[in-house]
C-alpha cells in the first residue's frame, strides 16, 4: 500500500482506477509550422471564450470569471509585448512564449503569498493555451473504451483541462501541484469530482491499479490493504446514500425542516439548457441570461429568433415563470456590432439597462419579441443594472409603447407580465423600499452587488481578496433588500452565486428569502441543504451573524466554525 498526503481539495471519496494525464511539451509538435503569435492569442482568446460560455451556463457567472481572467490576461500588453519583442529579436514564437511565462511564473511563485503563487499558476496556463496555439496542437485526453470511471492523476491540470474533460467519466482528480484555492480546485468543486491537490511523487510509479481518493482528508490511496479498503469501502457506502437521498430529492419540492416551502429555480443561458434539467422537480426559470442570443452570432439576432429562443424555454417551463434577464452587456462583456465604446471602467460604464435606454431599438425588439413568445404563457422581465427611479420609469414606458403597437397590429402578446429589477448596485440596495413600489420583484443579483460593495473588480487578481460575500456590509445589504421586499409584500430571489453556496443557504433563509435560483447542477444540493434546515434555527443564525462585525467572525459563524 501506497499512502500519499496532500491538500484536501474538492469533498468526496472515490475508488476506481488510475489514469494518468501527461503533457509532452518536447512532441513533434516543436516542427510544426507556427502561426503569427497575433492569430495564436485570437485563437487562444476563442477557446477561452467558449470554455467561458460552457462554464456559465453549467457553473455560473462566478466560475465562469476564471475564464474571464484568462481573458483578460490574454489582452494584457504587460504579457503580449514581452513575447512580441522576443519574437521580433529573432526568437520562435514557441519558444519566446515558454521563456516570457516562465520568468513571469517564477517570479510570482517566488513570492511568499500563496495568492501570488497561485497566479503564477495563471500565467503557466496562459503560457501552454499560447503554446498549442501557435503550432496548431491539441491537448487530447482519450480514455479507454468503455464507461468506467477513472481517477486522473496528473501533474498539474489547468481549469481548461478540467473543462474538456468528459466528465462522465471521471471519479476523481489528483495532482501534484495546485493549493486548496486554485481555479481547478474551485471548478472541481462546482462540478462534483473529489480532487487532492499538492500530492508529491504520485507520478513516479505509475500503475493501473485500484486507488482510493479521500477529499476531505487529502489522502491518496494506491494499491490499499484490506483494512483501508474495508474502511474507505464503508465511507463509499455513506456517499451512495447521500447521492440516493439526493437523487431522490431531484423529483421533489423544496420543503425547510418545518415544512415551509422555498421555490428553486435554475440559472440558464440558452434554450438547450433547459434539457439538462429533465427529471428535476423545479419552480421555473429564476434568469434567463438572454444577452448569448446576441453574443454568439455576429448580427443582431431578428425579432422572430428572439421570439423563437423565448417560446421553447417558455414552453418547457410552464406552467412555472421564465424570468428573463434583458440584454445584459458591458463591463466585461462585449458585443462588437452594437458599436459599443471602450471605456476605461466599463463596470461603471454604459452598461445592463443604461445601454438599452440608449438604444431603444434593440431593446424594443427585444421587448416585443419576449412578450410575443408569451402570449399564452407568463413570463417575467427582469431589468438589470438599475440605479434609479427614472430607469425603472423609463423602462416601463417603453414596454407599455410595444405593447400598444401589438394591440393595435392585433398580434398576440402578453398583456401582463411582471415587470422586476436586479438588485445588483449599492444604490438599489439602499433604495430597495422605494423601488419596492415600483417594481413587481427583486431579484439579488449577489455577483455585482459584492463587487460595487466592496469597490473591488471581482476580475482583478490584485483586489481579488478583497471581493468577499461575508464582509458585514454585505450581509447587511442581503437583509435590507430581502426585508424591503417582505414588506411590500414582492417576491425576492437570489440568482448571483451566493444561491448556490451553501454556507448561505440557511443565512438567506433566515432572512426571509423563499426563492433560490441557482446552476442546474446544483439545484438538488440546494434543495437537499433546505430540508434540514428549521426556520427558527435559521433566524437565530441571521442575529449572530449580522452581529458579527468583521468577515472572519462572519464567515465563522456562517460556516459554523467554532
Amino acid at each position: 500500500m501506497k499512502l500519499f498526503s496532500g491538500v484536501a481539495g474538492a469533498p468526496g471519496i472515490a475508488c476506481a482506477d488510475v489514469l494518468y494525464f501527461k503533457k509532452d511539451s518536447d512532441s513533434d509538435e516543436n516542427n510544426a509550422k507556427e502561426i503569427g503569435i497575433d492569430d495564436a492569442i485570437d485563437a487562444a482568446l476563442e477557446k477561452i471564450k467558449n470554455l467561458k460560455e460552457k462554464a456559465l451556463s453549467e457553473l455560473g457567472e462566478e466560475k465562469a470569471k476564471i475564464f474571464s481572467a484568462y481573458e483578460m490576461l490574454l489582452s494584457d500588453k504587460m504579457l503580449t509585448d514581452p513575447i512580441k519583442k522576443a519574437i521580433e529579436s529573432g526568437a520562435a514564437a514557441k519558444t519566446a512564449i515558454q521563456k516570457v511565462t516562465k520568468s513571469m511564473a517564477d517570479m510570482l511563485a517566488s513570492k511568499n503569498n500563496e495568492y501570488m503563487r497561485q497566479r503564477a499558476d495563471d500565467i503557466r496556463y496562459i503560457g501552454e493555451l499560447l503554446c498549442e496555439a501557435v503550432v496548431g496542437s491539441k491537448t487530447e485526453f482519450e480514455f479507454p473504451s468503455g464507461d468506467d470511471k477513472y481517477i486522473i492523476a496528473a501533474h498539474e491540470l489547468t481549469p481548461v483541462d478540467t473543462m474538456l474533460f468528459d466528465r462522465s467519466r471521471i471519479s476523481g482528480l489528483v495532482t501534484e501541484l495546485g493549493g486548496a484555492t486554485s481555479h481547478t480546485v474551485i471548478l472541481a468543486k462546482s462540478l462534483g469530482i473529489p480532487a487532492v491537490v499538492g500530492v508529491s511523487g504520485i507520478l513516479e510509479s505509475e500503475t493501473d491499479t485500484a486507488a482510493y481518493l479521500d477529499g476531505y482528508r487529502g489522502k491518496f490511496i494506491v494499491s490499499p490493504d484490506e483494512k483501508t479498503k474495508a474502511e474507505y469501502d464503508g465511507k463509499i457506502k455513506e456517499e451512495e446514500v447521500l447521492t440516493a437521498q439526493m437523487n431522490e430529492i431531484k423529483g421533489t419540492e423544496a420543503y425547510t425542516a418545518d415544512g415551509e416551502k422555498i421555490a428553486v429555480c435554475i440559472n440558464i443561458g440558452k434554450p438547450s439548457d433547459m434539457k439538462n434539467a429533465e427529471g428535476e422537480k423545479l419552480d421555473g426559470v429564476g434568469l434567463f441570461r438572454s444577452e448569448f442570443l446576441f453574443s454568439s452570432e455576429k448580427e443582431m439576432p431578428t425579432c422572430d429568433e428572439q421570439t423563437e429562443a423565448y417560446r421553447e424555454v417558455i414552453k418547457a417551463a410552464s406552467p412555472n415563470y421564465v424570468t428573463i434577464r434583458t440584454l445584459d452587456v458591458g463591463g466585461d462583456k462585449q458585443i462588437k456590432y452594437l458599436n459599443m465604446q471602450k471605456e476605461e471602467n466599463p463596470f461603471l460604464g454604459e452598461r445592463g439597462i443604461r445601454l438599452m435606454l440608449n438604444n431603444p431599438d434593440v431593446f424594443k425588439t427585444q421587448i416585443r419579441a419576449i412578450l410575443i413568445a408569451a402570449a399564452d404563457e407568463k413570463v417575467k422581465i427582469m431589468l438589470p443594472m438599475i440605479t434609479s427611479l427614472d430607469e425603472i420609469r423609463a423602462a416601463k414606458k417603453i414596454i407599455a409603447e410595444v405593447q400598444a403597437e401589438l394591440e393595435s397590429g392585433k398580434i398576440a402578446y402578453c398583456k401582463e407580465p411582471l415587470v422586476g429589477i436586479m438588485i445588483e448596485t449599492p444604490a438599489s440596495a439602499i433604495m430597495a423600499d422605494v423601488f419596492a413600489k415600483h417594481a413587481d420583484f427583486f431579484s439579488i443579483g449577489t455577483n455585482d452587488l459584492v463587487q460595487y460593495i466592496m469597490a473591488a473588480d471581482r476580475g482583478n487578481y490584485q483586489v481579488e481578496n478583497l471581493y468577499n460575500p461575508y464582509h458585514p456590509a454585505v450581509i447587511y445589504m442581503l437583509n435590507n433588500i430581502i426585508r424591503a421586499g417582505r414588506d411590500a409584500n414582492i417576491e425576492v430571489s437570489v440568482c448571483g452565486d451566493l444561491a448556490a453556496n451553501t454556507d448561505f443557504t440557511e443565512l438567506l433563509l433566515g432572512m426571509g428569502l423563499k426563492k433560490f435560483s441557482v446552476p442546474q447542477p446544483m439545484a438538488s444540493r440546494i434543495k437537499y441543504k433546505i430540508s434540514g434546515i428549521s426556520l427558527d434555527e435559521a433566524r437565530e443564525l441571521k442575529y449572530r451573524t449580522l452581529a458579527a462585525e468583521d468577515e472572519t467572525e462572519g464567515k465563522n459563524i456562517l460556516k459554523k466554525i467554532k
